[in-house]
């Protein structure tokens, strides 16, 4: 029914690319409106509407699941009634359960390893499979699990509303602490094509350096607090990279194992020392 309603020449769905205009004006701050108010709108519509028109959470779930990939929004049936689109988008990023701050200085956050710090310990960056949320990361056994992240034109412009929306209403900035902790990972463009490759980034910018540039500033003159839901991630990570044998383990995988010739040569160069080793013990028995 609702196609029936929109002609050629509409204005907004007439021109395709007006919708990505039109999303990315509905996710700035200052243009929310309270949720109730666009509910009333809804109602406002003739009961003949109202029956062939979906809800207006389902509308809304169908208009931004079409440009913000990374938005689980199965969760806006979930969430209670959020005050106004940037609130109900954050509301997809959280745990569905209370989140619990952890204690600790500020300094933990930015001692967190960048990504190639973290690669050349011996850290494996996987996509996760069973995250239910993006802030769902998990390492264990050198393996740092990150749920896919997609990154296209309308990210950075969420993300620094979703942060503006926390510094101002919210106690809990947990939003923050998510994007925080990318940036720590995020350090250079070397950072993010590490992730880019390893599935963690699905890249709509186009090169490496443009992740890069939207993470280094979009947490730029931002307050953070003394508590830190990323405090324990952080400090394992950190343990893990000053291991020594981490590295020298890294070290070996990363020169000498990392393709089939490699290991045959090094087997070779083993083998040939064993063989130097074994004849120099026979001379000296021999004597």
């Amino acid at each position: 029914m609702i196609l029936k309603i929109v002609t050629e020449n509409d204005r907004i769905f007439g021109k395709p690319w007006m919708i990505t205009d039109v999303c990315r004006d509905m996710i700035l701050i200052e243009n929310q409106l309270p949720f109730f108010i666009v509910k009333g709108f809804y109602h406002l519509l003739t009961p003949y509407y109202q029956q062939a028109t979906p809800s207006v959470l389902e509308i809304v779930k169908s208009h931004f699941s079409c440009f913000l990939s990374n938005i689980d929004a199965n969760k806006m049936y979930e969430s209670a009634e959020p005050e106004h689109f940037v609130d109900l988008l954050r509301s997809c990023y959280l745990p569905l359960v209370p989140i619990r701050l952890e204690e600790g200085g500020i300094s933990t956050v930015y001692n967190a390893p960048k990504a190639t710090e973290l690669h050349n310990a011996g850290v494996k960056f996987k996509p996760s499979e069973t995250g239910s949320c993006l802030l769902d990361i998990k390492f264990a056994d050198g393996v740092l699990e990150i749920p896919t992240i997609f990154v296209d034109d309308l990210t950075e412009s969420l993300f620094r509303n979703i942060i503006v929306f926390e510094q101002c209403h919210c106690s809990d900035k947990i939003f923050l602490h998510y994007i925080r902790l990318l940036s720590c990972f995020i350090r250079s463009p070397e950072d993010a094509d590490l992730l880019i490759r390893s599935g963690i980034f699905m890249n709509s910018l186009g090169a490496a350096e443009d992740i890069s540039d939207v993470f280094d500033s979009i947490c730029t003159e931002v307050v953070f607090g003394r508590k830190f839901y990323f405090q324990s991630l952080c400090e394992h990570l950190q343990s893990y990279c000053n291991t020594p044998w981490n590295r020298w383990k890294a070290i070996l995988r990363h020169d000498y194992f990392h393709n089939p010739w490699s290991v045959a040569s090094v087997l070779a160069a083993l083998l040939l020392l064993l063989l130097t080793f074994i004849q120099a013990v026979c001379s000296i028995l021999a004597l």
